[in-house]
């Protein structure tokens, strides 16, 4: 097989094994609290409770309801195949840089309440790939842009409004926004099939071509050229007879 379909083949593989693990984990985080019923909001991000400052860290796996965890499930999934296949040099990076990021300013900003769910993370892996098109403005950045604006555009809008009781549009608020810093962050670390090819004569060097007219000969006058004529003229009348 071709090396470059088996390492594409490969890493997409190893992308769709993590994002089956994070939501794998929280699966199993709320199974385990259906089995072994626990104080989940022990475990959330509660603003300014520097008591519960670990919430930055456990938040996103904790879900109320059925509902709440399959609600996040499919878009999380899917946002964390994308980034670590398609921008695999940053993919941690920007894996944890939203996770930690949006938790810290839900922590510092958001009203005093229990702050839970991956929606946040979702929030800002979606932005974090919608503003890449923006600033990398490359066909695949573009491309995959448009993707998420398909599958995600209106809710998204939506969800970063104080509209739905319940619901901590926050996490969603502050996501969008670490998502679009992030992208901003990395918008200069290219991946291989993002690089510019330089046509083959970028390279050059003019001073050794050979031109039809001389270099300079746009750049004077009608007058200079006149001038110029007339010169060789009178020195050819002057040249003697051999």
């Amino acid at each position: 097989m071709n090396k470059g379909v088996e390492h594409t083949k490969n890493s997409l593989l190893l992308s769709l094994s993590f994002a089956a693990m994070v939501g794998l984990l929280c699966f199993v985080v709320f199974l385990f609290g259906l089995l072994f019923p626990y104080s989940k909001f022990e475990w959330a991000i509660y603003p300014r409770d520097l008591s519960q400052w670990y919430g930055i860290f456990t938040a996103p796996f904790i879900h109320n309801s059925w509902a709440h965890l399959f609600s996040n499930l499919p878009p999380l999934m899917a946002t964390i195949t994308m980034i670590f296949f398609f921008y695999r040099s940053i993919g941690w990076g920007v894996f944890v840089m939203v996770w930690l990021l949006t938790g810290i300013a839900v922590f510092t900003f958001a009203r005093p309440a229990s702050h839970i769910g991956a929606s946040g993370l979702v929030y800002g892996l979606i932005g974090f790939v919608f503003f890449s098109g923006v600033f990398r403005r490359n066909i695949k950045s573009i491309v995959l842009m448009t993707i998420v604006v398909v599958m995600y555009g209106g809710g998204y809008l939506a969800g970063v409004l104080p509209i739905e009781k319940g619901v901590s549009w926050e996490s969603h608020l502050f996501g969008a926004l670490i998502g679009a810093w992030t992208a901003f962050v990395f918008r200069n670390f290219r991946e291989p099939d993002e690089e510019t090819q330089k046509p083959s004569w970028a390279g050059e060097d003019n001073s050794k071509k050979d031109y039809y007219f001389q270099r300079d000969v746009f750049e004077k006058t009608i007058e200079q050229r006149r001038r110029e004529e007339e010169e060789l003229r009178n020195q050819s009348s002057e040249d003697p007879l051999r």
